[in-house]
């Protein structure tokens, strides 16, 4: 039986990609083998090296996408843990079939990421044909994408609607445009519809049944969410929306200070007031480091009026530091604060089993992705385009089971305020914070979305959970190999080549015990001063390489699921004939008291009221003591030095003049000059202003 069912999946397989993935020129795609694992305890050593989920997948187990469990097989459990729950928590993103054998008590399985079948239909799969192909279609197939090219391949016809080009036929018919038609194709042109093809969908309108809205629905099931959203305009947008929905002017906010510049936006949106959480600045990398537990813990339960609503956090950082959001979320909810992470750089972890951890308080393991069905965040943010198969400005928004939780089932008295914000009838009510959260996008959307960017939002996710494992651990792979080869040439430890964990966040404090762990995608190689690092910088742009990002002392290299093993070889080469420039850099680049000194202070006005009201321009020397009005945003560090409602100290003023000096006013997002000379001008309060506010304030 074995054989047949195994030959039957596998052309079931082919079937259905043939047909969901169909391509111009013929494709062999793989074909389905089963691997038998006789008992739940045999499952580890199967799929991880050594058993161990941290050493990686092996050679079979990191091919797999399904799971087939026999209804015996379904009740057993894994290492202690009942196999539902072990499969949730170590791979949680492929879809399982409980196979039911007749005579035997019927076994209930969840209604998410599990299906049902009889054993027949495995038995028979020639005959069942159609039915185990749409078992596929119901796990695998791109809703969205599947019906626009539907659309254009065979629908479309003459058009009268938006957008202006016509199918590309502004383009092809130019002879002056015909070159860009001819290098992008004629698909992406025709797939660049309007909201006015309603069969498709429409953004603005989630919840009307469409191919859009079923990929949306699909796309929470896949990253394991109670609610899923595409979002077309960047992380930025998703974090505007999502503050406005949570937080009413004049509530608090904790946040990180070293947090993307669209977060300090939707504060100002939002009308929230922000409550900075101490940040650590890395003088020897350029770099700054998570905020501790500690800190969370002793701003969550300080004494301070207002009472914060919402903790926003990045995780994982720009270096890579994954906070341990099961820890964060047990500080908030004893809080009654809701945990919001900024996962913009990893929408990838909840496919991997490296992403885990074992917790001895909640006695199990956990996972590093924000949100999941066992414990983290009540929100996240991802840029799917930064790291996964999808376009520039392609981003989701996941709302957690938990969250949805909290709001309709748990009657704890700290959030006490969540149901009453999001009431209907006198309870909370998960179905009001989703009409909340759509009006809210509504004002950011554009009414006319790029088709072909929702289309990749939607491919992304189903190849994650088709192929992610297999993509995810050649990457970590091929990542640990090379971080040994350049160690290797240098004749350093990695550690001395390489940023870790400590590095970053700094030497006091156990981080690791506390659950911070360092992504190995991110690659921080460190250079021995700043010299060194502009000399390896050249090297790599002559050698056509361009990196993530860079402080004076480190390069930032992100690994995503494009990344292919002949790009690590085309590094390495850079790296071995400049190995004396690698290595750890000299104390004393960065002034470290400088530098927190200037993202000090509280804002002593309303970021909105400051945003919005009647400012005035005064050259940058002469803002010392005057309030912001607008942001300024130097790189280095990355962050808002200047923030709308912060009074301007020396230390902010001088930071910004020394990233001028060392590199171009260009570099300081906000700052006003006319042609790149002298004087530098910023907006603050005017005097009017300024006192109407500061009253207001009292």
């Amino acid at each position: 039986m074995m054989s047949v069912a195994e030959h039957g999946l596998s052309d079931a397989f082919r079937d259905f990609c043939a047909e969901a993935f169909n391509v111009r020129m013929p494709l062999e795609y793989p074909p389905l083998k089963l691997t038998t694992v006789n008992s739940p305890e045999s499952l580890p050593e199967a799929l991880f090296i050594g058993g161990d989920p941290s050493r990686g997948m092996t050679e079979g187990g990191d091919d797999a996408c399904l799971f087939m469990v026999d209804d015996v097989f379904y009740s057993g459990q894994v290492m202690g843990v009942p196999l539902k729950e072990w499969l949730k928590t170590y791979i949680p993103a492929l879809p399982k079939i409980a196979v039911a054998y007749p005579g035997r008590p019927a076994v209930a399985v969840p209604q998410r990421r599990w299906a049902k079948k009889r054993i027949e239909v495995f038995a028979n799969p020639d005959f069942y044909r159609e039915r185990i192909v749409h078992l596929f279609k119901a796990f695998w197939l791109p809703r969205f994408w599947s019906a626009m090219r539907l659309y254009v391949q065979v629908k479309a016809g003459t058009n009268w609607h938006t957008p202006g080009h016509n199918g590309g036929n502004a383009f092809a018919d130019s002879p002056f445009l015909r070159g860009l038609y001819e290098a992008f194709g004629s698909t992406i042109f025709r797939a660049d519809l309007s909201v006015s093809v309603e069969s498709l969908g429409d953004l603005s309108s989630p919840e009307v049944q469409t191919p859009l809205s079923e990929a949306q629905k699909m796309a929470a099931e896949i990253f394991g969410s109670a609610l899923s959203r595409y979002v077309t305009n960047g992380t930025s947008t998703s974090n505007k929306a999502m503050l406005m929905t949570l937080l009413k002017p004049g509530e608090v906010v904790l946040v990180d200070r070293n947090c993307h510049k669209s977060v300090h936006h939707a504060i100002v949106t939002s009308g929230a007031v922000p409550r900075y959480l101490p940040s650590r600045w890395n003088p020897r990398l350029g770099v700054w480091g998570p905020v501790s537990l500690r800190d969370m813990q002793s701003a969550l339960e300080s004494e301070e009026l207002p009472r914060p609503r919402l903790l926003v956090l990045t995780t994982c950082t720009y270096e890579g530091v994954l906070y341990p959001v099961w820890e964060v979320s047990r500080l908030c909810e004893r809080a009654g604060v809701l945990f919001y992470a900024d996962e913009a750089w990893a929408g990838y972890l909840g496919f991997h089993p490296f992403y885990t951890r074992p917790d001895c308080v909640a006695g199990r393991a956990m996972r590093y992705n924000a949100v999941n069905e066992t414990s983290g965040a009540h929100f996240a943010v991802q840029s799917t385009h930064k790291t996964m198969a999808a376009f520039s400005q392609a981003s989701m928004i996941h709302v957690s089971l938990r969250f949805k939780a909290l709001l309709e089932e748990d009657a704890s008295p700290q959030f006490r305020w969540l149901r009453r914000r999001f009431a209907m009838n006198g309870h909370g009510s998960f179905e009001k914070f989703t009409h909340d959260l759509h009006e809210f996008l509504r004002y950011w959307h554009s009414t006319s979305p790029h088709y072909p960017f929702l289309a990749t939002l939607d491919v992304a996710g189903v190849q994650m959970r088709l192929e992610g494992m297999k993509l995810v651990d050649e990457r970590l792979k091929w990542a640990a190999a090379f971080r040994a080869r350049v160690a290797a040439e240098c004749g350093l430890p990695e550690s001395e080549c390489f940023a870790g964990l400590a590095d970053i966040a700094g030497c006091e404090g156990d981080w690791q015990a506390q659950g911070y762990l360092k992504d190995p995608l991110k690659i921080v190689l460190m250079l021995r001063n700043p010299e060194a690092c502009a000399t390896f910088k050249k090297a790599l742009l002559k050698s056509h390489i361009q990196w993530e990002k860079s402080t004076s002392t480190t390069i930032l290299f992100l690994v995503t699921v494009g990344t292919v093993e002949e790009h690590f070889e085309c590094l390495f080469r850079v790296c071995r004939l400049n190995r004396a420039l690698i290595g750890r850099p000299e104390p004393g680049n960065f002034a470290g008291a400088e530098i927190a000194n200037a993202v000090e202070g509280r804002p002593v006005v309303l970021p909105r009221d400051a945003a919005l009201c009647d400012g005035e321009f005064v050259t940058l020397d002469a803002s010392v003591g005057r309030i912001a009005s607008q942001f300024l945003v130097p790189y280095p560090p990355g962050i808002p030095v200047f923030v709308p409602g912060l009074r301007i100290t020396e230390a902010m003023v001088e930071l910004v003049r020394r990233v001028v000096e060392t590199e171009g006013v260009k570099a300081v997002h906000g700052l006003f000059c006319r042609g790149g000379h002298p004087p530098f001008y910023v907006e603050v309060l005017n005097r009017d202003e300024e006192s109407r506010l500061l009253a207001r304030m009292e």
